[in-house]
Parts: C-alpha cells; structure tokens; sequence
C-alpha cells in the first residue's frame, strides 16, 4: 500500500513538473518573440544613433568605432525642433477633437440605442478600417482637391478662393488624422461607459440630481480610464504618422514621421534618423506622463465644480 502510494506521490509531482515546464514555455515564447521584433530592433536603432555620421557609407553608417553624440545634436536643429512642435500640436489638436467628438457618439450608442440597436452601431464605428488605409486617404484627396465637392462648397461661401481647394494644408492633415483615429477614440470610451453600473446614474436621479450634475458627478469620473486610454493611444499614433501627412499635407504638413521617413530613406542618414526616433519616444513618454497628471487634475474638476456651486 505504501509503495502505491510513493509511486503515485511520484507521477503526481513528475506530472506537476511537466505542467510547470510546460506552462514556463507558454509564457517564455511571447517573451521571445517581444524580445526579437521590438527590443532588438529598438537596441538596433540605440546603437545607430550612436554612431558617427560619413557620407557616402551605406546609410551613412561608420564602420569604425567609437560612439558620438553629435547625432542627438542635430535633432535640435532649427528644422527638426519646427516640425516636431507642429506634430505635438497637430497630435493635441486632433486628440481632443476626437475626444469631443467620439465620447458623445460612444455615450449616445451606450446609453440611448437598445441592445439589438449596439451591434449595429460599433459596426458603423468600424465601418472604415474595412477598406485600404490608402484608399480613404486617396478619397479625402479628392474631396479637398481644388475641384473637389468639400472645396466646391467652400468657394461657394468665399471661405476659398476660386481655384483653391483644402489639399495641402494643416486643415486637411488635422482632418484626415481625425478621420483615421476617431474609431480609436471611441472604442475605449464605449466600454468604459459599458462598465458604469447603472445604479450609481438612478442613485443620483433619485436624489434629486440634474441630468448634468449625474454626468459631471457620476459618468464623466467614472468613464476617465475609457478617456485617457484612448487619448494617449490616439496621441500616440497621431503624432507617429506618416501617410496621412504625407498624402494630405505634402511639403506644408510635414510631421515628425515623415522626417524621420526622408532621413532613413531618401538622406540615407540613418544615425541621424534612428537619434531622431528615440528623441521621439522619450518626448512621446514625457508627454504621456503629461497628459495623465492633467487627467488625473481634471477627474478631480466634478467635485471641486460641486463643491463650489453648493
């Protein structure tokens, strides 16, 4: 009886062992994988930035060595310090248009469709990224060419000149991010109003609360991570773009992305390229922190708004 149960305590622990082993190799493969396509790639462009400049070379790359920092000094130039202020502000601008736009149309799919309705609605929210991220902004091309419908409309009014169209301008790369990251924007706050218990909005009608005082007390707080999610994907992703200013803006709305892509591929001054994109992700960071230390002052905004209007 005892040597059954010995050789049953054994397969038992050599079976746990094969289970843990098992579930290590499980988890050790994403690992793996997040190691060879992003950390690798990023201590790549680490080391590229670090490397002095020669013209000439394959990609500007020195192949002797030594370390230089004349890279990092060049993103401060003139140039560079321009484009990356309009990205900041074209990235700004577009996720708060986004946000003033798509918490509306998200609270609206929440809380007024009926549940047969929703479906439906996300589907339409969607909708777009069904077609050629291209093919929408070759669309948008058109409609804010010189003879496109949107500028048609717009000379009608004499907000443009005769034989002057929208394409090619800050106004159309901030519409075409807006466009292309709305979905984005929605997403996130949907299912954060999704969570919201219902109670806690019936709990604050029948105390006698105005519809603007449960949403500024209740929904808005209590929506804020669904909020900053979507706003620091979105700035993320705005500020990083390359076809969008590319296609809507040409020469006059060049963004950071598109620098970074001419320094790589057509400067062949890849040092000073790979300098440039980590100086974009430590100022991606920093703004993030940013934005969420705003955040967290703007949650407190219902409270100290109520208190002040007792």
């Amino acid at each position: 009886m005892t040597s059954i149960t010995v050789q049953a305590n054994a397969f038992s622990t050599l079976g746990g062992r094969k289970a843990a082993g098992f579930g290590f190799a499980v988890v050790l493969l994403p690992f793996l994988l997040y190691a060879a396509f992003f950390i690798a790639p990023v201590v790549l462009i680490a080391m590229q930035s670090l490397t002095p400049y020669v013209v000439g070379s394959n990609g500007g790359l020195s192949g002797a060595g030594g370390l230089t920092l004349d890279n990092y000094a060049g993103v401060f130039s003139p140039t560079f310090r321009s484009v990356f202020a309009d990205s900041l502000r074209n990235a700004l601008a577009g996720s708060l248009l986004c946000l003033l736009i798509g918490y509306p149309v998200a609270y609206f799919i929440s809380t007024r469709c009926s549940e047969r309705l929703k479906p439906w609605f996300l589907v339409l929210v969607i909708l777009p990224f069904w077609t050629s991220y291209l093919l929408r902004m070759l669309g948008w091309r058109i409609l804010l060419g010189a003879n496109g419908d949107i500028s048609a409309v717009l000379q009608s009014l004499h907000l443009l000149a005769p034989g002057q169209g929208l394409l090619f301008t800050q106004a159309a790369v901030l519409l075409g991010l807006v466009y292309n990251f709305l979905p984005v924007m929605i997403l996130p706050i949907y299912v954060s109003i999704e969570r919201l218990s219902r109670d806690h909005r019936d709990a604050s009608h029948d105390l006698y609360a105005r519809p603007w005082q449960t949403f500024l007390s209740i929904t808005l707080p209590l929506t804020y991570p669904g909020i900053m999610a979507g706003m620091t994907v979105v700035f993320i992703m705005m500020t990083g773009d390359y076809v969008t200013p590319e296609l809507m803006g040409g020469a006059k709305g060049m963004m950071v992305g598109t620098l970074i892509y001419s320094q790589f591929l057509q400067g062949e001054n890849w040092p000073l390229a790979s300098a440039m994109s980590l100086s974009l992700v430590f100022v991606l960071v920093v703004a993030v922190l940013a934005m969420s230390a705003v955040g967290s002052g703007l949650q407190r905004l219902p409270t100290l708004f109520r208190r002040a209007i007792r």
